[in-house]
């Protein structure tokens, strides 16, 4: 073999190794734009919810669904449509549970929980505080944060399933019963 022949090689494999990057670079792109595209379809289909209002089922299915996105979008191997019908499958379980929970009691109850009494009556239930994973000093930063900075003016403090305190306020007005 010539000389000549060896840079002209050297010089074709360096073009064709550049080509490949590149269009490597490109699938990445194209299957980002392809995963962005389901998300968004599979966003409207299930619903605009803010992230206060997920439930931990919602927020789960919503990682899930990201990651796989993410792992479609990077993914170099000819796998396009395995990652599409695994978000899909999410996105229909999500719905149809979202579905059945507005339908049951049972099921929402199954699914999203329930409240739970932090605060009744000038009574602190501790064991309350310690299920839902707070302690006395983040309970009372929330009632400050929500205006209350003395416990008596609170008659009743529940944990709501998404996360948030609701407090009901001492009534300052007493019935009155004529005799």
């Amino acid at each position: 073999k010539s000389p000549l022949h060896s840079k002209f090689a050297y010089k074709c494999s360096d073009k064709l190794q550049f080509i490949g990057v590149f269009m490597d670079l490109l699938k990445i792109v194209f299957l980002s734009l392809g995963s962005i595209i389901v998300l968004f379809i599979l966003t409207k289909l299930m619903g605009n919810r803010e992230m206060s209002q997920l439930s931990m089922f919602d927020y789960v299915v919503s990682i899930t669904i990201g990651s796989i996105a993410a792992e479609m979008s990077t993914s170099l191997e000819n796998n396009f449509l395995e990652p599409v019908i695994a978000m899909v499958v999410y996105g229909i379980v999500a719905t149809a549970i979202s579905y059945f929970t507005c339908k049951s009691i049972k099921i929402r109850r199954i699914v999203s929980g329930r409240g739970k009494i932090l605060y009744d009556n000038g009574k602190l239930y501790r064991k309350n505080l310690i299920k839902s994973k707070l302690d006395l000093n983040e309970f009372l930063m929330q009632c400050r944060i929500n205006g209350y900075f003395n416990l008596a003016d609170i008659q009743t403090a529940i944990l709501e399933t998404n996360g948030r305190i609701s407090f009901l306020p001492v009534s300052r007005e007493k019935a009155c019963y004529s005799r």
